[in-house]
């Protein structure tokens, strides 16, 4: 019998990739989500608005970054 070599791969993750995925995806997006449906939306249109509103939250501060840096 001859012996195998096995890999082990192993992964490292942040906390803060941890903390930002549970408050921004998460919480966020649920409360995104249901203020687009007390305001009357349809589950379509809230749940566009909770991946659009997300996806801002997480892209808005450095395109206010680029945009400063823009203006100088």
């Amino acid at each position: 019998m001859s012996a195998k070599k096995r890999e082990i791969i192993i992964v490292v993750v942040k906390a803060t990739a941890i903390y930002s995925f549970v408050v921004i995806d998460i919480a966020a997006g649920t409360g995104l989500y249901l203020t687009a449906k007390l305001l009357g939306a349809g589950v379509i249109i809230a749940s566009v608005c909770s991946m659009a509103g997300v996806e801002g939250l997480k892209r808005g501060p450095a395109l206010v970054r680029n945009l400063k840096g823009r203006e100088r």
